[in-house]
């Protein structure tokens, strides 16, 4: 299974690739956090108890 946190961090990634590629490295660590935390509330809100991979 894939935590709820490992898919927000590849959400949250694959964002910042889209939208950041001028940005300097601590603005696109800012932007990573700042699009992170969202993504993670609001996986937990709708999976609490993360989600099952279908093999």
């Amino acid at each position: 299974m894939i935590s709820n946190e490992q898919r927000a961090h590849d959400i949250a990634i694959a964002l910042l690739q889209a939208n950041g590629k001028e940005l300097e490295p601590i603005e696109a660590y800012h932007r990573y956090v700042n699009s992170l935390l969202p993504i993670l509330k609001e996986i937990d809100k709708d999976f609490p108890h993360g989600i099952k991979e279908h093999l």
